[in-house]
C-alpha cells in the first residue's frame, strides 16, 4: 500500500504532467462576454472617454455599442462595408471609424448616424490628436496624413516609403509615432515633421502605443514586446509570454501595467509589469486568434476581441484569482 504522503506527491507529479502535454493554464475569466457578435471576426475596439462605452468594429464593416459593465447593446452603426481597420472616440458624443477600402466616418454616437464621410485610399489605422481635435490617417499605400475636426480640412500629408501598420498618438507633447510594414518606427510633430527615427526593431511590429508620460514607447512583434525611450530612440526586446504574433498591447492609465493579446497560436490575454516584464496576471482567451486588446480609461477594465467575432471584458480591480482552462 503506498503512504498517503506518497501518493499525494504522485497525484500532483500526474497532475502536472497532464496539464503540459494537453495544454491545460491557469486564467481570470472574463466578467462579461459578448458571444459572435461580429460575424467573422471582432476586429477593433475603443472605450469612449467616459469608460462607460465600449465602441467594437467587425470584419463585415458592421460596428457595435455596448454598455460598460453591463453589455447592452446601444446602438448598431451601419455604413462600412469591408473590414473595420480604425475606431476612436472624438469625444463622449462623437466615434471615428474607417475601413480597409479606405472609408472613414464620423459618428454620433447617441443617433447611430453618421455626421462625416468621405473616401480616400486604403486605410490601416487612424489615430486622435487633441486639443483640438484631430485624426492622423495612415494608408496601405505609404500616406500620412491629418484632418481638421469638424470640417475635415487637410493639415498635413506626408509620404512614406512602405505601409504604414499603427499610428500611436501622445498627446501632453503632440507626438505621432508610425509603425511601417519595412520595420522602421519613428516619431513626427503634430505638422507630421519628422522628429526621429527609433532604433530598427528585429521584426514586424503590428501595433504601437505610447506610455501615459510619453517616456516610452511599446510595440508587439513575433513572440516578443518592443519598449523604446522617446528620448534616447534606444530598444529594449522582451520576451513576452506569447506564442505568436503579440497582435494589440496597451498601457494601464497609470503606466504600471501592459496588457497585450496573441494572434497566430492563441489569443491568450496577458498583464505585465512595465517596470520589471513579470506576469501579473493571465486572462482567458477566445479560443481563435485575438486582434484587439484596450484597458478602460479608468483602469477598472481590460476589454479584447478576437477571430472569433467576440468581445470579453475583465475586471482586474480585484484579487487574481485564476481556474484552469483548456488552451
Amino acid at each position: 500500500m503506498v503512504p498517503a504522503h506518497k501518493l499525494s506527491y504522485l497525484v500532483l507529479v500526474l497532475l502536472m504532467a497532464v496539464s503540459a502535454c494537453t495544454g491545460f493554464r491557469v486564467s481570470q475569466g472574463p466578467q462579461l462576454r459578448l458571444e459572435e457578435v461580429h460575424p467573422f471576426g471582432a476586429l477593433r475596439i475603443a472605450f469612449s472617454p467616459a469608460g462607460d462605452r465600449l465602441a467594437s468594429g467587425g470584419l463585415q464593416g458592421d460596428i457595435r455599442i455596448w454598455a460598460i459593465p453591463g453589455g447592452e447593446n446601444l446602438a448598431v452603426l451601419n455604413g462600412h462595408n469591408k473590414p473595420v481597420s480604425g475606431l476612436t472616440w472624438l469625444d463622449d458624443d462623437h466615434l471615428v471609424s474607417a475601413d480597409t477600402r479606405g472609408t472613414l466616418r464620423v459618428w454620433d454616437a447617441a443617433a447611430g448616424e453618421p455626421v462625416t464621410e468621405f473616401h480616400t485610399e486604403d486605410i490601416t489605422s487612424i489615430a486622435l490628436l487633441p486639443w483640438p481635435a484631430r485624426i492622423v490617417v495612415g494608408h496601405a499605400t505609404g500616406e500620412l496624413r491629418i484632418y481638421s475636426w469638424p470640417d475635415m480640412a487637410l493639415l498635413a500629408e506626408t509620404e512614406l516609403p512602405a505601409e504604414v501598420v499603427s499610428i500611436a498618438v501622445e498627446p501632453e507633447q503632440q507626438l505621432i509615432a508610425v509603425a511601417t510594414d519595412d520595420r522602421r518606427v519613428q516619431l513626427f510633430d503634430a505638422r507630421l515633421a519628422p522628429l526621429r527615427e527609433l532604433q530598427t526593431p528585429p521584426g514586424k511590429v503590428f501595433e504601437l502605443r505610447f506610455a501615459p508620460d510619453g517616456h516610452q514607447l511599446a510595440g508587439g512583434g513575433w513572440y516578443r514586446v518592443f519598449l523604446w525611450s522617446t528620448v534616447s530612440g534606444e530598444l529594449q526586446v522582451r520576451d513576452s509570454g506569447h506564442f505568436g504574433a503579440v497582435a494589440s498591447l496597451d498601457y494601464s492609465p497609470d503606466g504600471q501595467q501592459l496588457v497585450s493579446i496573441g494572434r497566430i497560436t492563441n489569443a491568450m490575454v496577458l498583464v505585465t509589469d512595465v517596470a520589471s516584464g513579470q506576469l501579473e496576471r493571465r486572462l482567458s482567451p477566445q479560443p481563435l486568434c485575438g486582434w484587439d486588446v484596450r484597458f478602460s480609461p479608468d483602469g477598472r477594465y481590460i476589454a479584447s476581441s478576437s477571430e472569433d467575432g467576440s468581445v470579453l471584458l475583465y475586471d482586474i480591480t480585484g484579487p487574481y484569482r485564476p481556474t484552469w482552462y483548456h488552451e
